[in-house]
């Protein structure tokens, strides 16, 4: 299978958790506010917040006619202490990690680990960072 399908399902597994906001299936860049703004603004309970991920290909390994790709998904959450966003970006990012590990859409899978969880600053927001490894395995002869 095509590296772009597999990506398509990493897409749509993160894309289908509830309030997981924008999701891109590529790392996205802004040079500019708005541009940022439009990419990874969403509103979530009538409130506006930064909350989005991106979905890259890190790269893969093949043996004996199974690939396996590494992917990194990384999601971004505005960081609010009045509101313990913390907590809410967690919860948010266990569901995605679940929604990978239960999938059928795959062949094979190591499970879906969360290997950052961070304050970093995201344009000029800060937010909480989670970088999940995700290593779905598609049985194919190359």
């Amino acid at each position: 299978m095509p590296e772009t399908t597999v990506r398509a399902l990493v897409y749509g597994l993160v894309a289908g958790v509830s309030n997981a906001g924008q999701v891109h299936d590529y790392e996205r860049w802004a040079n500019d506010w708005t541009t940022f703004l439009a990419r990874f603004k969403t509103s979530i309970s009538g409130s506006d917040v930064v909350r989005g991920w991106t979905i890259t290909c890190a790269g893969w390994t093949q043996d004996h006619g199974v690939r396996s790709y590494t992917y990194k998904v990384r999601g971004y959450f505005g960081l609010d202490d009045s509101a313990a966003s913390e907590q809410t970006a967690i919860g948010i990012v266990e569901d995605v990690c679940e929604a990978l590990n239960t999938s059928d859409d795959f062949d094979d899978v190591e499970t879906a680990e969360l290997t950052i969880f961070e304050p970093r600053l995201f344009g000029s927001t800060l937010c909480h960072y989670a970088e999940i490894t995700f290593r779905p395995a598609m049985a194919e002869v190359f």
